[in-house]
């Protein structure tokens, strides 16, 4: 399997593959795209919960995303919190042998825990990886970040506007936490292979 594959439309695609619901959990996450776009975050989650509990690991990163991303719009620690307490319960990922998917858990998670009403463990979520490195710090964190949005940003693209909101967020909160201004995640793949996710629903 190609690692990339599980970020297709942020971890839904292959993971709906193996509980056979695969065309339905696209559709959704396009149509909960879609209401991003057009209505806003609460949109996108309600429709997340249409297919799902938060348990789940499909709907729980999906609605934990779009509460990080409603949070930094109206700046409502509540939001952050709460997708914190979704990340934490949910139901774990058991094949992700390069910690692939556990990396992307852990953006969201310092994004929530950074701008929650409590940022203590944010930086831990992503110097975590950069523990037994034997490159500095700071250059092992930017390859790490940087990875894991190039994998995002080739295979989604970043036609979406979570894509560009999430982006956006990072830069904003990792340049606070880190007193690092040199790292920039918003990239552009405009010209990649993307679904038309979030254009239509």
């Amino acid at each position: 399997m190609r690692y990339w594959q599980i970020f297709v439309l942020p971890l839904v695609i292959i993971l709906a593959a193996c509980i056979d619901n695969n065309a339905r959990m696209h559709q959704q996450l396009c149509i909960a795209e879609y209401r991003y776009n057009t209505e806003g975050a609460d949109a996108a989650i309600a429709a997340m919960r249409e297919v799902g509990n938060d348990r789940e690991y499909v709907v729980g990163n999906n609605v934990a995303r779009f509460l990080i991303l409603r949070g930094a719009k109206t700046q409502n620690t509540n939001d952050f919190d709460k997708a914190n307490a979704i990340l934490d319960a949910m139901e774990p990922l058991p094949d992700d042998p390069e910690q692939v998917t556990a990396r992307y858990i852990s953006v969201l998670r310092f994004l929530a825990t950074a701008n929650g009403s409590s940022n203590n463990g944010a930086r831990e979520e992503l110097t975590q990886y950069c523990s037994e490195s034997a490159e500095p710090e700071a250059e092992c964190l930017h390859a790490n970040i940087m990875e894991i949005f190039q994998i995002l940003g080739t295979s989604n693209g970043t036609t979406n506007k979570s894509s560009e909101d999430l982006a956006n967020l990072f830069n904003q909160t990792y340049r606070a936490e880190f007193n690092d201004p040199s790292l920039d995640v918003q990239l552009d793949y405009s010209r990649s292979v993307v679904t038309s996710c979030g254009s239509h629903e």
